[in-house]
């Protein structure tokens, strides 16, 4: 099962979506006081930041789009999509997403067109473990509401952990951990990031991606982010797969803003 990014979008790996775990999130927010890092939109990457939007705020990621390319049997097969998110920051560590894939476009015999699934989460921001060490969890729930062929047989759950490690001269590593389940098919994604760059004004990272399930794959790749303001960011991102199973390529661009 290919990586994707966070927004969900087929055939990419599902997004952390869990309907129980949004429960246990959702318990847990009176345990926990404010937020004191830095807010960072959660586009691009495999895996997430641990920063929460502060309570009221609302961001908007936007694929422009996002797509995939993948050749099997003697054919080639080409997807883009329109991956979108919604964030607002509900307070005390927590915030609520919203995602969909408002178009999708397939190419094929014939090429298809069509909304995608929705899905809904929840983002805990736990408490820093020291002052260069941050984590956060994300418990996430998709429902098959999309069109033919983009939408999904059966709704998904899931619930992911971001780990992040500060070094020095803008550099930092993270990991991302997935647990996913649709209809009894479980899977794992784990994927590792070294940011080597960063400034004010531009961020470059590299990443792999491993999943398992039904399709297992290892993918790597690489992206930039331009920060065109404190509300407004551009990037762009790629995975190459490296198994025999992974898509052959994913990448995208995307804008990121929140109003001030």
């Amino acid at each position: 099962m290919p990586i994707c990014r966070r927004t969900p979008a087929l055939p990419m790996l599902p997004v952390i979506r869990g309907r129980r775990f949004v429960l246990v999130a959702a318990a847990s927010i009176t345990l926990a006081g404010p937020v004191q890092a830095e807010v960072s939109f959660d586009r691009p990457g495999i895996g997430f930041g641990t920063t929460v939007l502060e309570s009221g705020q609302f961001s908007w990621e936007q694929g422009l789009p996002d797509f995939s390319r993948d050749r099997r049997d003697r054919q080639s097969e080409q997807l883009y999509t329109a991956s979108t998110l919604w964030r607002l920051g509900l307070g005390k560590r927590v915030e609520l997403q919203l995602g969909a894939d408002l178009l999708n476009r397939q190419s094929g015999n014939p090429t298809e067109t069509g909304a995608g699934d929705a899905s809904l989460a929840l983002k805990y921001a736990l408490p820093d473990l020291s002052p260069l060490w941050s984590w956060a969890l994300l418990a996430s729930y998709s429902h098959p509401t999309g069109q033919q062929p983009f939408r999904a047989d059966h709704p998904s759950h899931s619930l992911a952990v971001s780990l992040a490690r500060e070094l020095s001269e803008g550099r930092s590593f993270a990991w991302y951990l997935d647990y996913s389940s649709s209809d009894g098919d479980d899977s794992w994604t784990f994927s590792p990031s070294y940011t080597f760059y960063s400034d004010a004004g531009f961020s470059a990272y590299t990443e792999l991606g491993f999943s398992s399930g039904a399709e297992h794959s290892t993918n790597a790749g690489a992206g930039g982010v331009w920060r065109l303001s404190a509300q407004l960011q551009l990037d762009v991102w790629f995975l190459r797969g490296i198994s025999q199973n992974a898509t052959d390529w994913q990448g995208g661009f995307g804008i990121a803003w929140t109003p001030d």
